[in-house]
């Protein structure tokens, strides 16, 4: 009984790491679009961005967004990845006028340096790829339940941080279907970024208009 006890608690505190990447890497293979609001905070220095996105995506890379709060609400970006421009335009009274940008404008990139196309669950998927590409170390640090959605927390130390954002350390919530619900950015031990996905849905039908801005 006693042996049968400890391996019960195991099996609720671990998990094989290398197949939950496996099962992250063939849940992103499986998307070919993707809608979804979330909300985001973001720090740099004593510069504080707070917003909340509706972010429609196709592969390989279309990101359409828009800003539903904060600072530029009503704001539109467009990625096109054939020609690698950004097609943006501000709300209110000048909407009507859109600006063909690089995606490195300080127009279109966070404070943080995210771009266009890492808006979205999107984003999410392709830097943990990223970091598993890297080599580097993951490890599960325990479950969540919250509103509705159930999974697993996932760090990453960083070796790099000038290559990703200035982050040491990220924490990936995934649902217990490998989809990011949540994420975590520190530096040095402050966390510097938050992001939650309240809404998600994929391999919906995105009129091609969308993709016309």
């Amino acid at each position: 009984m006693f042996f049968t006890t400890i391996f019960f608690i195991l099996s609720q505190t671990q998990i094989d790491i290398d197949e939950f990447k496996i099962k992250v890497k063939e849940k992103w293979e499986s998307i070919k679009t993707c809608i979804c609001e979330y909300n985001t905070f973001q720090k740099k220095g004593d510069k504080i961005e707070e917003a909340s996105y509706f972010v429609y995506f196709k592969k390989p890379l279309w990101t359409r967004l828009k800003v539903l709060k904060g600072k530029n609400k009503d704001s539109e970006a467009m990625y096109n990845p054939e020609k690698n421009i950004v097609r943006g335009r501000k709300g209110g009274l000048i909407k009507g006028i859109v600006l063909t940008l690089k995606p490195d404008d300080g127009r279109v990139v966070s404070i943080r340096g995210f771009k266009t196309y890492d808006a979205g669950i999107s984003g999410v998927y392709l830097r943990f790829l990223k970091y598993m590409d890297e080599g580097y170390e993951m490890e599960y640090i325990g479950n969540f339940e919250e509103k509705g959605f159930k999974g697993k927390k996932i760090k990453v130390k960083i070796l790099n941080p000038e290559k990703f954002y200035g982050f040491n350390e990220e924490i990936f919530w995934f649902t217990e279907d490998y989809v990011p619900y949540r994420l975590e950015g520190f530096e040095k031990g402050e966390k510097v970024l938050d992001s939650q996905f309240y809404m998600f849905k994929l391999n919906v039908e995105i009129e091609e208009e969308i993709w016309q801005l």
